[in-house]
């Protein structure tokens, strides 16, 4: 219902917008799973080491969190629309630097402007939707269930790809390049007006955001959650893999698995949002996160990997659209707010896929993989002692 009434609520032009960001969305779930799925016949074919896989992943991170700085102030020299479109090109031209080059440095430039592409449009993608719905976590996480719509997609595009050899990695890409095609014409339909850049807009205090604490709390939970979801959607096809549990078509499709778990429970968070408050729901996932993820880090054998699978993606489904809920209707009232959350909290996704890559070239990926307990037992801690936006605690007493 509150999906629902948020659509019906909107004007023909921001209907067209919000539907368009969903597409944005769904391309970006598909290129940035893309990386994680293609990553082992990368490494095969130029010969790269584990440590260089790892700073490549940290390098889309990087620009992700890099995106942050500025993907906020460049609305204010250009207009939100044409930075959105111009930010947009840079995950495209990444790719293609990708097919003509396995240098080290030319490679981790690649994977840095994919990140600064995602950043940017997560950013223009978060801020709009966060603006338009007062903050609901239900349209947040409609928007999230369209990135897992392409992530379950991902791992199925590189199978039918890769079917007759490894190198057809190189055809994922042409896919994605060819879907970035089609984005750049359908934004440029786009009317963004009513989502608001500029100067004179909201409080006269532009940083007035870092004195809010549910903000603080919101920006902790994030980056716990993101060592763990960046290493997990970088490193788990390896990580498969090279359990010696599964084929490589198979670590695909598990994958695969990982992300339709994750996509039915976005929808779910979505369904649920109005019905109960973001603290609940962000202290079940984190629950289910260490959970789970201490099955499929632990386990050795096939059905119990399956069940941590299936649990940790519907433990990570719906934390990021109910982690920016969690700060309540800080987005819509400081324009900049969006992009220093960005920034902050993405710095989980630089730091433990690095480490994760460093430990296993002397431990191998299974022992380096362990590291993500450290992180999931913290985010459970903050979870439990966050409160959330003003009101929230005494929703929950009374409910």
């Amino acid at each position: 219902m509150e999906k629902q009434s948020f659509f019906r609520s909107l004007s023909g032009d921001d209907r067209y917008m919000i539907g368009n960001l969903f597409f944005l969305y769904l391309i970006q779930g598909i290129y940035v799973i893309l990386i994680g799925s293609i990553l082992p016949m990368i490494k095969e074919e130029y010969g790269l080491s584990y440590q260089i896989g790892g700073y490549l992943i940290s390098a889309h991170s990087t620009g992700n969190i890099v995106a942050g700085l500025f993907a906020g102030f460049i609305p204010l020299l250009i207009g939100i629309k044409q930075s959105l479109m111009l930010l947009n090109l840079l995950p495209y031209i990444g790719f293609v630097i990708t097919l003509v080059t396995g240098n080290p440095v030319a490679l981790i430039i690649a994977l840095l402007l994919t990140g600064l592409g995602r950043g940017s449009i997560s950013n223009y993608n978060n801020q709009a939707v966060s603006t338009l719905s007062g903050g609901n976590s239900s349209p947040l996480n409609a928007l999230h269930g369209f990135f897992a719509i392409g992530a379950v997609t991902a791992p199925l595009i590189t199978l039918v790809c890769t079917r007759n050899g490894n190198a057809g990695w190189r055809l994922t890409v042409y896919i994605i390049l060819a879907l970035g095609a089609v984005s750049v014409v359908t934004s440029s339909f786009m009317k963004m007006d009513s989502v608001k850049y500029s100067r004179s807009e909201g409080p006269s205090d532009a940083f007035g955001f870092l004195r809010e604490f549910p903000y603080w709390y919101s920006i902790g939970i994030m980056f716990l959650y993101q060592c763990i979801e960046a290493s997990v959607m970088g490193w788990m096809v390896t990580y498969y893999e090279e359990s010696g549990v599964l084929a490589s078509d198979a670590a695909q499709l598990l994958t695969s698995l990982l992300w339709i778990t994750i996509l039915v429970g976005r929808f779910a968070c979505s369904a649920i949002g109005g019905r109960t408050t973001s603290v609940r729901i962000i202290r079940v996932l984190s629950a289910g996160i260490l959970v789970f993820l201490c099955i499929v880090l632990l386990a050795g054998r096939l059905p119990l990997m399956l069940i941590g699978t299936i649990g940790l993606g519907l433990s990570l489904s719906g934390m990021y659209g109910t982690t920016v809920s969690n700060a309540g209707d800080v987005f819509g009232r400081y324009p900049l707010a969006m992009g220093v959350f960005v920034t902050l909290s993405g710095f989980g996704s630089i730091i433990t896929p690095s480490v994760i890559g460093t430990i296993a070239e002397t431990s191998g990926i299974r022992n380096s993989m362990r590291v993500l307990l450290a992180p999931a037992v913290v985010l459970l801690i903050l979870a439990v002692l966050n409160r959330g936006p003003a009101g929230t605690a005494k929703k929950e007493v009374k409910s």
